[in-house]
């Protein structure tokens, strides 16, 4: 919504503007009036327009001493003149000084002053997203950092990295922000500001953070906001909006909005969620932020692997209902089953789905329903290939065994009485049917699975060496190194990975 200020002296004239045309079917606001140029820059230093329509002839200070006054402020408000006939010199003057258009007084009607907002309209988004994008890479670290801060259960604290890179926004005084979780449906800088729910200035920008789903608009310098009751039917999706509030404490707003918003994903629905105010708690103690601990996860895994199915589906269904019990943070939740997926489909070999699939998933129910169904078909494609037999059934069940305790002690000599065999002849036998060594297979096992939590967690190298069966780190970077190449940092870190 654009906020307009009238400029004209003679208050019918004014009257009739207000009433020829809808004009917030037109994206604007009349927001003040001035009878004379002097009022209306007074006005416009205290909170700028982003539209000024205004008469050329006035008393005390006309339309073009106006614009040319307020662009020597740094106001930089579209302005469209009204003139007669016989004021054409006026407005050619007042087109050379920037104003957007001009409208002859007695020819004006509805369709002329509708073309001529839909000009200025066009423009003020132009540099509305112009403006936004010259200033977002100042502020897209910001973001990032604050988003992890608040996932650690840290949001804006004093401390966190969001709060301490505050600077970039140090020009903007106040800020809104809104969350709206709109799954797959498109919804990109014009559909936000067709909502209608912010009024934007001159000084406004406009930022985008997108996450599976869920994308937050934060509007810094706003002029106004409208309530959201009265815009809940044009809002399809379940959306939580703070009030404007002061900009250094955007973090803490941002965490209070994102955690309104866990309430409509766990409970459905769609439409406005109630923000929580400032004394009430919003984030999740850091220990509790992780959405099933590594135990959990390496037992779901074990079940799978060793192909109890039954059991693996009961324990994905219990979890799931605890984590909804405990109400832990969405954006955790949504990460944890994309990592789930993307290693359950490692083991069975099989292709994982295209994030567009976990994007759609505006609910906890139906994220937890499209985890079980993959996971159902990763079991089936394991319970039918499962590893390639080698012709002899102990060798087969060696391997069987190697898959299901990769990341525990697994010795040649544990492995060769495990299957009643001579620890010599075992280790020749393995040898030919598999063309390794027990060790370098149990090595080429283990950092296969390392290579999965490398590409879907953040988990550092330590822990995913001990994970895999490498309780040593620097053993695991050796021996890492020796099968790829790389580092596991390295790895981790490739253009491609």
């Amino acid at each position: 919504m654009w906020n307009v200020l009238l400029v004209e002296d003679e208050a019918f004239v004014r009257r009739s503007l207000r009433h020829i045309i809808r004009w917030e079917e037109m994206g604007f606001t009349i927001a003040g009036e001035a009878e004379d140029g002097e009022e209306a820059l007074a006005m416009m230093k205290d909170l700028p327009p982003d539209v000024v329509i205004s008469d050329i002839v006035m008393p005390v200070m006309d339309g073009v001493e106006l614009l040319k006054r307020a662009r020597e402020e740094g106001i930089e408000s579209s302005f469209v003149m009204l003139t007669c006939m016989n004021e054409f010199e006026y407005a050619r003057q007042a087109l050379e000084f920037g104003a957007s258009a001009y409208l002859l007084k007695l020819s004006m009607n509805v369709e002329s002053l509708r073309e001529t907002l839909a000009k200025v309209d066009r423009e003020l988004r132009r540099s509305l997203r112009m403006r936004s994008q010259s200033s977002a890479h100042a502020f897209q670290p910001m973001y990032r950092e604050a988003w992890q801060a608040m996932l650690a259960g840290n949001a804006g604290s004093p401390a966190s990295p969001g709060a301490r890179s505050f600077e970039a926004a140090e020009p903007f005084p106040t800020v809104w922000i809104g969350s709206f979780l709109h799954g797959p449906a498109r919804f990109a800088l014009d559909d936000f500001l067709a909502l209608g729910l912010v009024t934007t200035g001159c000084r406004t920008v406009v930022h985008e953070f997108v996450h599976y789903g869920m994308t937050t608009f934060f509007v810094w310098n706003p002029i106004s906001v409208r309530p959201m009751e009265e815009e809940r039917e044009h809002i399809p999706w379940a959306a939580a909006c703070s009030p404007i509030s002061a900009g250094r404490e955007w973090a803490a707003v941002w965490a209070r909005v994102v955690r309104a918003l866990d309430r409509a994903w766990y409970e459905g629905g769609t439409g406005p969620v109630p923000v929580p105010s400032a004394s009430a708690s919003t984030a999740a103690p850091a220990a509790d932020t992780a959405a099933i601990g590594w135990k959990a996860e390496r037992e779901w895994f074990r079940c799978f692997e060793q192909r109890k199915l039954d059991e693996f589906r009961e324990r994905l269904r219990q979890a799931w209902d605890a984590i909804a019990d405990r109400r832990l943070p969405m954006a955790a939740v949504k990460e944890t089953a994309l990592r789930i997926d993307r290693m359950l489909s490692r083991i069975a070999g099989a292709d994982h789905p295209a994030e567009e699939q976990w994007v759609a998933c505006v609910s906890h129910r139906e994220l937890g329903l499209r985890l079980l169904a993959n996971a159902e078909r990763y079991a089936e494609r394991w319970a039918a290939g499962g590893l390639p037999p080698t012709g002899h059934p102990e060798i087969d069940k060696a391997l069987d065994h190697i898959h299901r305790h990769f990341d525990r002690d697994v010795t040649l000599k544990g492995v060769a009485a495990m299957v009643a065999m001579d620890e010599t002849y075992f280790s020749g036998l393995f040898k030919k049917k598999t063309g390794d060594t027990l060790i370098h297979y149990v090595q080429k096992v283990r950092i296969g699975h390392s290579k999965g939590l490398l590409e879907q967690t953040e988990l550092p190298v330590a822990e995913i060496g001990e994970r895999v069966g490498f309780p040593n780190t620097n053993y695991f970077i050796k021996i890492f190194k020796r099968w790829t190449g790389t580092t596991p940092n390295e790895y981790r870190n490739r253009p491609n990975g």
